[in-house]
């Protein structure tokens, strides 16, 4: 897909960890409910046995400075500090998100943002139609899940402070990525490794006399759990944000994520807050009875929870409009996994 742009954050996902399951939110809600959303339907996976996290992983060879390096360094933050278990890199992962980086560039023009999980054979670039084929054309094997950021800035050649390095559009995009629904659920899922890239592509022009310059920027995720999958164990769940955040975004435009969330919403300037995930392990039944979120003075902050399609161990809670930069809420979850009860009650702050 190529999209007209000259800047544009566009994130993407079509990934094993977000497709198929059943289940659903239940629709607009105003702060806590006593009545649980729409009936969850469970995975086809069996219910899991024991919880097999990995508390610590090898550290990353990717070169310091780097956009991988700041986008595995961040993800890696988010999971091990909220319970996901930590990633291990995997250098065919690396090779495969790198190939598809390098075709994604190849593809576009100055005017063009071609973003996307699939590959067409016509292209020199080409490596594999699917992620899975990638990775396995890697060395690696099809058990993945792709996601991917794609931005574009033009600004007046002569004023090149303007472009991030590549460590800032590394930390960008994968903060971006995380303050997502289809993305965040893909990249706190049971993976047990994961392989990242990310490409620039510069393009010069001119335009009623000025010189122009273009700079597109990629980055792409494989997680993997050719290995096994990382397991929570029966009747535990996690979420994000959690109480060891102090930096989450607080504000996220659902028209600028494939798939739309909230395909209601179009203009990718409309603005809610971000969304806020609970889930247990896959094959797992999640119940959540009630939910809901507060500020620091206990005001209720309105939330929705029709997220569109996600899993039957899945939960997302999305406040209706932008959060207060710098600030504590409160979020407050009960139900089951499983049949097992939960009780969370967690604070977290966003970002200034």
């Amino acid at each position: 897909m190529k999209v007209l742009s000259t800047s544009l954050i566009c994130a993407t996902a079509a990934m094993l960890a977000a497709c198929g399951g059943g289940g659903g939110g239940g629709g607009d809600v105003v702060g806590a409910s006593n009545s649980p959303p729409a009936a969850q339907a469970q995975d086809d996976l069996p219910p899991p046995l024991g919880g097999t996290l990995q508390a610590t992983a090898a550290a990353p060879t990717y070169p310091s400075g780097s956009g991988e390096l700041a986008a595995f360094n961040q993800l890696q933050k988010v999971r091990t500090g909220c319970g996901f278990g930590a990633l291990n890199q995997n250098a065919k992962l690396d090779a495969a998100s790198l190939a598809h980086v390098n075709y994604l560039l190849e593809d576009s023009s100055a005017n063009t943002l071609t973003v996307g999980h699939t590959e067409t054979p016509s292209n020199a670039f080409f490596t594999g139609a699917r992620p899975q084929d990638r990775a396995s054309a890697a060395g690696y094997g099809e058990n993945v899940s792709e996601i991917l950021s794609a931005k574009a800035r033009t600004f007046l050649a002569s004023d090149a402070g303007q472009a991030p390095g590549d460590a800032a559009f590394g930390l960008m995009a994968m903060q971006g990525l995380l303050n997502t629904v289809a993305h965040l659920s893909a990249a706190m899922s049971g993976a047990r490794s994961v392989g990242l890239a990310d490409g620039t592509r510069r393009f010069d022009s001119t335009q009623n006399g000025f010189a122009l310059t273009t700079l597109q920027y990629r980055f792409g995720a494989l997680l993997g759990a050719q290995e096994g999958t990382q397991l929570l164990g029966a009747g535990n769940v996690a979420h994000y944000p959690c109480a060891a955040t102090q930096d989450a975004e607080y504000a996220f435009a659902p028209a600028t994520e494939a798939p739309n969330p909230f395909p209601a919403i179009t203009d990718t300037a409309a603005l809610v807050g971000p969304p806020i995930y609970l889930r247990a392990d896959a094959g797992a039944l999640l119940k959540v009875d009630s939910f809901g979120m507060k500020t620091s003075s206990g005001t209720t902050v309105p939330v929705r929870t029709d997220v569109g399609a996600i899993q039957g161990h899945e939960f997302f809670m999305v406040p209706r409009d932008p959060l207060q930069s710098a600030s504590v809420y409160t979020v407050n979850f009960k139900g089951s996994a499983n049949g097992q009860a939960f009780d969370r009650t967690f604070s977290f702050r966003t970002r200034n």
